[in-house]
């Protein structure tokens, strides 16, 4: 595909932007997206370091004509600001989670499709294994225990719930008591 805005060399770039509820995309050649004014993002540099990242979503904002002063937040423990923040893509310690945390919250928004919270990092595919396999072990310690009180009727039941659940674990067999 060739650029849309020169017409001569190809399209490497993908600019896609939301303007009021329309998503437009344009294919732009690196020169051209260079010199873009709505991409402030240097070619010579690591594409995916994090400052650059979060440099595009916070763009720097341009003085109004009656400037409001805003209080800043700068963190008590290093003196680290949000901007700071923004520029070195890390922040300076532990203290600045707690500070800057209104604004971590927007850009966790953004990162993460709208999600704020840890949700797992088992992909679903895997989740029944692992829960069955949990079930399994934890059985297992409850018949252990059940021998050890010599309650030897319920380290059967144990014993046949583990069997089935290794049947279902393994595809064979049907569940049912």
């Amino acid at each position: 595909m060739i650029c849309e805005q020169c017409g001569e060399r190809p399209a490497t770039v993908i600019v896609k932007q939301n303007q009021q509820g329309h998503l437009t995309e344009k294919h732009l050649c690196h020169v051209c997206a260079a010199e873009n004014h709505n991409i402030s993002f240097s070619f010579d540099q690591d594409p995916m370091a994090i400052h650059n990242l979060l440099a595009n979503w916070f763009p720097k904002q341009q003085a109004a004509v009656s400037p409001i002063r805003k209080e800043v937040p700068i963190c008590t423990s290093c003196g680290f600001t949000f901007q700071k923040f923004l520029n070195l893509g890390k922040f300076g310690c532990a203290e600045c989670y707690s500070t800057f945390s209104p604004q971590l919250n927007e850009i966790l928004k953004r990162v993460q499709n709208g999600n704020t919270e840890h949700t797992g990092k088992i992909p679903a595919s895997y989740g029944t294994t692992l829960k069955i396999k949990k079930e399994i072990e934890e059985l297992r310690k409850q018949m252990q225990a059940a021998i050890q009180d010599e309650n030897f009727e319920e380290a059967a039941r144990l014993r046949d719930q583990v069997k089935v659940l290794n049947e279902r674990l393994e595809g064979g067999g049907g569940v049912g008591n």
